[in-house]
């Protein structure tokens, strides 16, 4: 059956009533309003017509000789319940058309029908129809995320993450501002994802920013835009975050980051949901929703002067935590799983399952660096293990000690694991830092200390692709 387009100028409409003259008159005027409009004398064949397409709405007479109005409401919401039906009454059906109401009919309109009023029950009518379309639409989708353990680029069935796919789908439907709480590495940009794209907001801009690998001097003109002059260098306009991101969703990571000087400027962007581009008078209007995420205290952040507190209670209307990997241990066969899934698609190999005592030894670790740590780990196994065809072979026991403390003659070895890691992920993306500090999850400052840890030349690896 082709679903409707729900809105005026394309919604179809089905219009019954058995005075022609009446009829036709109702279609011209739908016509000229943009309606597509089918229309029926008998009541019968208007069914056997509902049952073969979707309509946005029915307009039908009360009074009819074959079938009266009530009796068509009543077989229309055997079939679909959720149409919305309006009623055309004469005086003396009014009784008839309240009867109607009682048991879920639309709305009811008196003759002779002012074009106006019936304009506006159409209208109402279709978008309702519109939102319970949207909503069954939306309601299969989330049924089908939620089928075994992915959740919209989440993984896990541990009760926790079943808890947070229960609360991703509550909160998805609102507008108010999101806080996630969680450790480093625990997948609160995922997690914004899936709000994301859990909601009415699904197909719409998703932009992330990460306020702790933002330059301070940058931040003001990222977010919210500059105009021309605005500064040293400021030779063409720039459009902000907030502005790009339109009327999707502009993730804030490590809000904590942000300087006191910006809180203040992003609290009243809260207030009054609009941005003056730096140098500019003209406020633009923003629809975009905000998702922040921190892995901090953030009352100790305020305690401390640290954190603006009447911006916090701004963005902590809802608050999401996403637990640490410690405490769904159960789920590590699944993402050991996933990860190298994920890192054979990658790379178009073909690297065997993770033997059972290996998968033992991993979830043993303590993973202080939660999801993150765990997917370089894999990575790193699926590398080695890769050249050597058996993925244990490659990597010794006491890498996965449960103590972080290890011991000194592991250090180096673990230097050179990381380094030659690094040096793969880098030569994937042809010597460039944005690409490989992405990939791997850490900022762009960690990343050049540990290429200059490392002494890796950039140049080589560049002249080498």
């Amino acid at each position: 059956m082709q679903q409707p387009e729900t809105h005026a100028g394309t919604a179809p409409l089905l219009v019954v009533d058995d005075d022609l003259y009446l009829l036709a008159a109702i279609k011209q005027t739908l016509n000229l309003s943009g309606y597509a409009v089918d229309t029926f004398h008998q009541p019968e064949k208007a069914l056997a017509a509902i049952s073969d397409h979707t309509y946005s709405a029915v307009i039908a007479d009360i009074k009819m000789p074959q079938m009266n109005g009530l009796e068509l409401f009543r077989r229309i919401q055997e079939s679909d319940p959720e149409l919305p039906v309006i009623l055309i009454t004469g005086h003396g059906d009014v009784e008839m058309a309240v009867s109607a109401i009682k048991e879920g009919a639309y709305d009811f309109l008196q003759k002779p029908v002012d074009e106006d009023v019936l304009l506006a029950s159409i209208d109402r009518a279709v978008e309702k129809r519109r939102l319970i379309i949207e909503n069954r639409i939306l309601s299969d989708r989330l049924k089908k995320q939620r089928k075994g353990y992915h959740f919209h680029g989440l993984v896990g069935g541990h009760p926790l993450m079943q808890r947070l796919y229960e609360i991703i789908e509550v909160v998805a439907e609102e507008n108010d501002p999101v806080m996630l709480y969680g450790e480093t590495g625990t997948g609160k940009e995922l997690v914004a994802r899936a709000i994301h794209d859990a909601g009415h907001r699904y197909g719409r801009p998703f932009v992330p920013v990460n306020m702790g690998a933002m330059p301070v001097e940058m931040i003001e003109s990222e977010l919210f835009g500059h105009a021309i002059g605005a500064f040293s260098g400021a030779s063409q306009p720039k459009q902000g975050k907030f502005e790009y991101a339109e009327d999707g969703t502009i993730f804030l990571d490590e809000i904590s980051s942000m300087p006191i000087t910006i809180q203040s400027k992003l609290l009243r962007v809260l207030e009054e949901k609009s941005v003056t581009p730096l140098g500019s008078n003209t406020s633009i209007p923003i629809g975009a929703r905000i998702i922040a995420a921190t892995n901090k205290d953030l009352e100790q952040e305020i305690r401390q002067g640290k954190f603006r507190q009447d911006l916090y209670f701004r963005l902590n209307v809802l608050p999401v935590k996403t637990p640490a990997l410690r405490e769904r241990k159960e789920d590590i066969p699944l993402l050991v799983e996933h990860f190298r899934l994920e890192y054979c698609h990658d790379r178009q190999l073909n690297i065997e399952p993770f033997a059972a005592d290996v998968i033992e030894q991993i979830k043993q670790n303590i993973w202080p660096g939660n999801i993150r740590e765990l997917k370089n780990q894999v990575r790193r196994i699926c590398i080695f293990g890769a050249k050597e065809q058996v993925a244990k072979k490659s990597i010794p026991t006491n890498i996965f000690k449960k103590s972080s403390a290890q011991p000194t003659l592991l250090k180096p070895f673990l230097e050179q694991i990381e380094k030659e890691y690094l040096l793969e992920v880098l030569r994937q993306n042809k010597g460039l830092v944005p690409l490989t500090h992405q990939q791997l999850g850490i900022s762009r400052k960690s990343l050049y200390d540990k290429i200059n840890k490392y002494g890796i030349d950039l140049t080589l690896l560049r002249k080498d692709n």
